[in-house]
């Protein structure tokens, strides 16, 4: 049934109720006698007259009914969030559900060493269309390292197709302007685990996979593969093989690493941060003995599901006062240590940022905190998923201050049903703080693609830049804030 008619027969039902005859006598005669012959005109008379009124002030009903059930309308903005499965913030979702891990995990004192040139490793997802992030708009001396997503697994071989492949071709001329530049190949991604299971299960397949890997290296000049598997032993208790064949492949990476002293290329991994999924997917001592540094996709820590059906912050820094046993884990600081406390050294550990927000839809609008209770997605982005700029131009047609949270250092804003949280420049700048403070490797950003690459949001003096949020970070990372 449309909505429209929902309303009709909504209004439909007040006015037959309202206007019936004993309704009238017993509401009306009561207060106000009448002759007898009398009522029946006067009765008449007040129905023709209340009609009318209503029909004056139905658009008003209408305008009050409908925001009621279907929320505030909202505009459409472009630069919407490269393609990207909700894969990974349903499974950080549902991890609660896979593990018997100790909350109370407390970090043991570390003796820290200072990081000599942190990483900033930026991932870009190829372009799909004239709108999207094109490779000349990007600085080469804006990240240390770009990692191009993503790379699929087809007959145990890391393949691109020929206009991924002429993409490549484009971001690697980007190291004639900076000689220093890394570009990687990163193969999966979200929701793209076709191919790993097959590829890791036996020697002969790993080999291959890791033969296309060096062919790469040696034909187009990569500096490597980052191995983005989300996540092996996903389903607990059906395949926990594939974690014993995933450090294996890792191993063997290792070794062929070491037998081409004239091709050396880099081998990173990017990994899961809830504590359920580490302890489920990853053998982490051996991790840290074969890559050069692993990427902690530290984002997606609250996302709207059927099991989740709550506001939450996506990145948060820190767990906040009210967020006790499970929930306490899902932020950057325990993702990391644990990471660290596992056996991971700091130095091979880049923290993930995120230059996008997920929105979520209130079901009350003056319950809008964290863990506000939501019936869904907001209608901002795409699945969740929302972009910076989509962001930037939210609040600013809105006239939104958002809130910033001190506790977990990330804001969040909402208008009427409609929910976002974001990193901006301040949140940012207190996670890069925390990563050169605690002296980890340095930071991994998701994504080139989903920052302000056209230069629309306006900082606190009124003046825009392209690629805000990451300049921000790697301000910190130099040195210069």
């Amino acid at each position: 049934m449309s909505r429209w008619k929902v309303l009709f027969l909504f209004v439909l039902e007040i006015a037959t109720e309202m206007f019936s005859e004993d309704i009238y006598r017993y509401t009306v005669l009561s207060h106000f006698p009448s002759p007898n012959n009398s009522f029946r005109t006067r009765w008449q008379i007040d129905r023709k007259m209340s009609i009318i009124l209503l029909f004056l002030i139905s658009p008003l009903i209408f305008c009050f009914t409908y925001l009621s059930m279907f929320g505030m309308p909202h505009f459409k903005y472009g630069m919407t969030v490269p393609e990207q499965s909700v894969h990974r913030a349903i499974l950080y979702s549902s991890s609660q559900n896979m593990s018997h891990h100790p909350w109370d995990f407390h970090l043991k004192t570390h003796k820290h060493y200072a990081v000599k040139g942190y990483k900033l490793v930026c991932y870009y997802s190829l372009p799909s269309s004239s709108d999207s992030l094109q490779v000349e708009d990007i600085d080469p001396f804006l990240c240390t390292h770009l990692n191009v997503a993503f790379a699929t697994v087809v007959n145990n071989t890391a393949y691109l197709d020929e206009k991924q492949k002429d993409y490549l071709k484009k971001l690697l001329e980007l190291k004639q302007s900076n000689e220093n530049l890394k570009v990687l190949v990163s193969v999966g991604g979200a929701g793209n685990i076709g191919g790993f299971p097959e590829m890791v299960a036996n020697h002969t397949n790993r080999k291959t996979f890791i033969q296309s890997v060096i062919h790469y290296v040696k034909n187009y000049g990569i500096d490597g593969v980052d191995l983005d598997w989300e996540f092996p032993n996903e389903e607990p208790g059906k395949d926990k093989i594939q974690r014993v064949h995933f450090t294996q492949l890792l191993e063997e990476f290792r070794k062929s690493i070491n037998r081409e002293p004239h091709f050396p290329y880099i081998l990173s991994v990017s990994v899961a941060a809830p504590a359920a999924i580490i302890d489920n997917s990853y053998d982490v001592a051996y991790i840290n003995e074969y890559v050069d540094f692993i990427n902690v996709m530290s984002y997606d820590y609250h996302f709207y599901t059927k099991v989740t059906p709550f506001t939450g912050i996506n990145s948060p820094l820190y767990t906040a006062d009210n967020e006790k046993y499970y929930l306490s884990t899902l932020n950057i600081n325990y993702s990391v240590n644990y990471w660290n406390y596992l056996g991971v050294e700091r130095h091979k550990i880049n923290v993930g940022l995120p230059t996008y927000g997920h929105t979520f839809r209130l079901i009350n609008p003056s319950n809008n905190g964290t863990y506000a209770p939501s019936l869904g997605y907001g209608k901002l982005g795409k699945q969740g998923f929302v972009s910076y700029p989509q962001i930037c131009q939210f609040l600013s047609s809105n006239q939104i201050t958002p809130v910033f949270d001190m506790e977990t250092k990330s804001p969040y804003a909402s208008k009427y049903y409609e929910w976002i949280s974001f990193d901006n420049s301040q949140s940012l700048i207190y996670k890069a703080e925390y990563i050169r403070d605690n002296n980890f490797g340095g930071a991994m950003v998701w994504s080139l693609n989903s920052d302000d690459y056209k230069g629309i949001c306006k900082d606190e003096q009124g003046g825009v830049s392209k690629f805000t949020l990451i300049r921000n970070i790697k301000k910190v990372l130099q040195g210069e804030s």
